[in-house]
């Protein structure tokens, strides 16, 4: 017979101004520093044993870096990372008659200036690979002596009543119950909040997967202003990034997310392995074969559209891939998470520390979901689409037509969204409505 696991109660001193966060990823992590910052206790529960470090997200717009800068972290992000001054689609790799390939033609540009800092206050897209970023967010948030982050404690149950929540997570066989004001649910897209609290997802999954790989390579077509490329194809689309800043007859770590042919008969248990990372990578690069690439990591994963029903059930919240999912093309998944974060934030500060009604969590649940499912959803959609073409036929498409034609009033024009659709003013809204 197995053994009952023990159980025990963690409240904290300050129990009527806590919150517990569940997940210890970047939105988890810079939801529990800009808390903090502003003097809420802060729990955070990680079934994992630490910090991850899969290849996710490497770049962030001006419309998240906006929040990362509210949280005092933006200069330590500078400093480990660099700024991009945009990106551009590409098609294919071509022979170059003498063995090897080269990179395709730019079929457009998008140029993201840094002097959007301006008008904006940050500017260009900053890249930072996310683990670097988590581990940032961590260091800051656990160094404010109000947030404490407990690892290997896998979230089991939520319970919740008019007044506070409990929620009790195992660990080997000894449960443990949390009980805060407010529940953040930020567990990634397998959330265990979400489940918990019997919240559906809605929308569809590609049928394509995508392999991220990271590795070590000399571009010899580099192009400093535009390192990301978007490669047009309709069955290997994707986008190679560089990780670090990139330097003319040096090696640089890069991330490519390639899709794979739905075709593909290798087994899963040899999709990461050398031979068939390699492969992908030949479909991508320029240079001669054998490629000189030193491939350090790789990870398979599917890609979807898909919305939580809603981002709040009483006292529970949901913020990140806990609340949403979207194809990568674009990079507006962490961000858009980050952005979560910090609307998320002005709300429960308002209740917490301004005693305003805690149903105010409801116009940060609507207004977050309808951010995604009229902004992000279809941007990142077309993005998918747009790359997920045919390369001599796609400079059709209107956007790059544009591009390609832009001055500066339509490329101002082009993001704008960025700011006043992916961004929402939550104290301009509830100063609307109290």
């Amino acid at each position: 017979m197995a053994s009952q696991p023990s159980k025990s109660v963690h409240m904290s001193e300050k129990q009527q101004k806590n919150v517990l966060i569940v997940g210890a990823g970047p939105v988890g992590l810079a939801t529990a520093l800009r808390l903090a910052l502003a003097g809420i206790v802060v729990d955070v529960v990680e079934k994992e044993s630490r910090l991850g470090e899969e290849p996710r997200a490497v770049a962030y717009y001006a419309s998240a870096l906006i929040a990362l800068d509210k949280m005092g972290v933006l200069p330590d992000m500078e400093k480990a990372g660099f700024i991009s001054g945009g990106f551009c689609w590409r098609k294919p790799i071509r022979e170059d008659g003498e063995g090897g390939y080269t990179m395709g033609d730019v079929i457009a540009r998008l140029p993201i200036p840094r002097d959007t800092k301006q008008s904006h206050g940050v500017g260009g897209i900053l890249y930072l690979p996310q683990p670097e970023l988590t581990k940032l967010l961590f260091e800051k948030a656990t160094a404010t002596g109000l947030v404490t982050v407990h690892f290997e404690e896998t979230l089991i149950r939520i319970e919740q009543n008019a007044s506070c929540i409990r929620a009790t997570t195992r660990r080997d066989d000894i449960e443990t119950t949390f009980q805060a004001s407010y529940l953040v649910g930020a567990d990634g897209g397998q959330s265990a909040t979400r489940k918990l609290l019997d919240i559906p997802l809605k929308g569809h999954s590609w049928p394509e997967r995508l392999m991220a790989i990271d590795f070590l390579f000399e571009d010899p077509n580099l192009d400093p202003e535009f390192p990301s490329q978007m490669i047009v194809h309709p069955i290997h689309w994707g986008i190679i990034t560089p990780l670090k800043p990139v330097e003319a007859g040096k090696r640089t770590l890069y991330r490519c997310a390639v899709s794979l042919d739905q075709e593909d008969q290798t087994p899963v248990d040899e999709m990461n392995s050398i031979a068939h990372v390699t492969s992908l990578l030949e479909k991508m690069l320029p240079g001669p074969r054998p490629i000189n690439a030193e491939i350090i990591k790789s990870s398979l994963y599917r890609i979807h559209q898909l919305c939580a029903s809603t981002f709040r059930r009483g006292r529970c919240v949901l913020a990140g891939d806990a609340a949403h999912l979207n194809n990568p093309m674009g990079g507006m998944g962490l961000s858009t998470g980050l952005i979560d974060s910090e609307a998320l934030c002005d709300i429960l500060e308002m209740i917490i520390l301004e005693g305003k009604p805690f149903d105010l969590l409801d116009i940060y649940a609507n207004e977050r979901a309808k951010a995604f499912q009229m902004f992000v959803d279809p941007q990142t959609t077309q993005h998918k689409l747009r790359v997920q073409s045919d390369p001599e036929f796609v400079h059709e498409n209107w956007l790059l037509q544009q591009l390609n034609n832009a001055s500066p009033k339509i490329l101002e024009e082009l993001g704008l969204p960025l700011f006043q659709q992916w961004r929402v003013d939550m104290k301009g809204i509830v100063s609307q409505i109290l």
